[in-house]
């Protein structure tokens, strides 16, 4: 089942650019601070744009990667000076390395289809392989307690444009939280419904800072949700990453 389809991308443009504008103001000042030479800057799973949008404006050299056309559409309207590619973050190469790259809106959770941190693993090798010296690579992700406390409810976003209804369920044992997404969108008298599967690994802070150090990675984190350090129990954790 495809996901971020022509629907469903068009109300998440509309409900979930909050995200990016919750993330900007932390990830611009480690950015500055820790790498103030940074000019040139990748956003893997870029989604709709809305975090693309705020680089540009910031005055750095933006490039987008996403697998939904649907979704690069919206990037191309939010984000009009950033470079766009459709690809898969599994597999995408460039022929220059980048100061920052970030993946946010824990889109590295979608790495679940293979066992235990496979997956995981050959992306932050990818980044590595495509980070400038002194770069810094910022993500966050769902880690197996926020998706173990969390995908087990249903939740609806009504909004002018249509309506979309979240139902989640997690698996304790294989680590897999699933989100059925439906809903509809109506423009000009047309109704268009959608039905999407989400399907997501809640990772484990220690599989994850793991992989970051088989990789070469040294790193500082926070909790994802409130910026602050993380506490025993955070559902989200933001990593802040350079080359070891």
């Amino acid at each position: 089942m495809a996901i971020y389809g022509a629907a469903f991308s068009r109300l998440y443009d509309r409900e979930w650019a909050f995200w990016a504008e919750h993330l900007w103001p932390f990830v611009s000042a480690k950015v500055s601070e820790r790498c103030p030479q940074a000019r040139t800057w990748l956003d893997l799973c870029c989604g709709g744009g809305h975090l693309l949008g705020r680089i540009g404006e910031a005055g750095y050299v933006g490039v987008g990667l996403d697998l939904s056309e649907h979704q690069l559409a919206h990037a191309r309207r939010n984000a009009p000076d950033a470079k766009l590619l459709q690809a898969d973050v599994r597999a995408w190469e460039f022929r220059r390395p980048f100061d920052v790259v970030t993946c946010v809106f824990d889109s590295l959770n979608y790495l679940a289809e293979l066992p235990e941190v496979t997956e995981l693993t050959g992306v932050l090798g990818q980044v590595l392989r495509h980070l400038a010296e002194g770069g810094l690579f910022i993500f966050d992700m769902n880690v197996y307690e926020g998706l173990e406390d969390a995908w087990n409810r249903t939740s609806t976003v009504r909004c002018d444009e249509g309506e979309v209804t979240i139902e989640t369920s997690f698996n304790r044992e294989t680590a897999i939280g699933r989100a059925l997404i439906s809903g509809y969108v109506s423009e000009g008298g047309q109704t268009q419904r959608f039905s999407e599967e989400h399907i997501e690994r809640g990772y484990r802070a220690c599989e994850i800072e793991g992989a970051l150090a088989d990789q070469g990675f040294s790193f500082e984190k926070v909790d994802g949700h409130s910026l602050e350090p993380p506490e025993e129990r955070s559902a989200r954790l933001l990593y802040v990453c350079q080359r070891r």
